[in-house]
């Protein structure tokens, strides 16, 4: 994604709107498009009841959409426990959802990665993310 498209506005805003009623599980969130591939990793306060030692991570890609991940070695890498799998851009609600059912012991996703796009693919995505940032302005 290009780092000067309006589609990272949007995007930042999409995040936003997932880790607004996260806010006390949020620890940190940090929404990369430098490298080509456009990623976002929430660092959340909280763990699922199987991992409690390793840091859970939201993570979202512009290939997969949102995973649930952990931290596996304290050096920043991270394996992924489940995909989201629904759709690239799900409602912030159901990225919410997906979240608390992943901390309350359930298995809300899928263990394949989806693949809904190739990266900086030529289609509606950044589109669609343009209209987040049209809502925020709203």
């Amino acid at each position: 994604m290009d780092t000067a498209s309006p589609a990272v506005g949007g995007l930042v805003y999409y995040v936003r709107c997932v880790a607004e009623d996260l806010a006390d599980e949020v620890d940190e969130i940090d929404v990369n498009v430098d490298g080509g591939l456009a990623t976002v990793l929430i660092l959340m306060n909280t763990r699922v009841p199987t991992l409690m030692d390793s840091p859970l991570l939201l993570t979202w890609d512009e290939v997969s959409g949102w995973a649930l991940r952990v931290e596996t070695d304290g050096m920043g890498d991270t394996t992924p426990l489940e995909f989201l799998g629904e759709e690239i851009l799900p409602n912030p609600q159901v990225v919410q959802a997906f979240l608390r059912d992943a901390i309350r012991g359930r298995n809300p996703g899928t263990l394949t990665a989806p693949t809904f796009r190739l990266p900086n693919a030529s289609d509606d995505l950044e589109m669609r993310l343009v209209r987040f940032l049209d809502r925020e302005n709203d």
